[in-house]
């Protein structure tokens, strides 16, 4: 039975965490009964090329295993650097 799954972005999306958000977004694609992911924003505060490159890869995967993702309350913050590095419309961040 498919399911959705909720996730909180760091407060620090950044190189620092990259490898764990890393090994924990590769769980959730990897995930059988996973047909959606909730991205929960609202706690970041920081990010930096290497973050929004890592939920870029995320969103590559995901749409490769025809798992939709949704955003919940994305930041500020984090709203501006996706449009900065010219992300935001790929990782369907408003």
């Amino acid at each position: 039975m498919a399911h959705s799954v909720d996730f909180n972005l760091p407060e620090n999306m950044t190189i620092a965490n990259i490898h764990s958000m890393h090994e924990e977004f590769e769980a959730l694609v990897d995930k059988q009964d996973c047909d959606e992911v909730v991205l929960k924003g609202e706690q970041v505060a920081r990010a930096d090329t290497a973050g929004l490159q890592l939920l870029v890869a995320f969103v590559q995967a995901t749409k490769e295993r025809q798992i939709n993702v949704t955003w919940d309350h994305p930041s500020e913050k984090l709203c501006k650097a996706a449009e900065i590095l010219g992300v935001a419309s790929y990782i369907g961040i408003h």
